[in-house]
């Protein structure tokens, strides 16, 4: 088992790219606080904790590889809960939703591939 704090050091050794969309992930979703009034808001931070715990968890047992990625699965219940609450929201919380749900679609369009590609090696070797 790896010290799941080393998940931090490696991060830094990806591309640049790759250690910036993680930083802006982190950010957006610490965001929440901003709103903590609301509770859509509080619901977002959790899910952000939580999803960091399990990825913490699958880095410990695998490493920094694709696999990570299923650290975010917990982020489809999510988006799909604050599309449906996006049209009742308004101002600036409402603009943050939508930030929000575009970053986690991204996100999750690049953990599939790498999920995907993650069990396709695996299967082949």
């Amino acid at each position: 088992m790896r010290n799941p704090l080393g998940f931090f050091s490696e991060l830094l050794q990806q591309p640049v790219w790759v250690s910036a969309w993680v930083f802006y992930l982190m950010v957006v979703n610490v965001t929440s606080l901003w709103f903590w009034s609301e509770p859509l808001a509080k619901v977002v931070f959790i899910t952000f904790m939580l999803s960091a715990m399990l990825m913490m968890g699958l880095y410990s047992k695998f490493g920094f590889d694709k696999i990570l990625g299923m650290g975010h699965v917990l982020w489809i219940p999510l988006l799909a809960y604050v599309l449906t609450e996006l049209p009742l929201m308004i101002d600036d919380f409402r603009n943050y939703l939508i930030l929000l749900s575009i970053s986690i679609t991204i996100s999750l369009v690049f953990d599939i591939v790498d999920v995907w590609k993650y069990f396709s090696s695996r299967e082949s070797a």
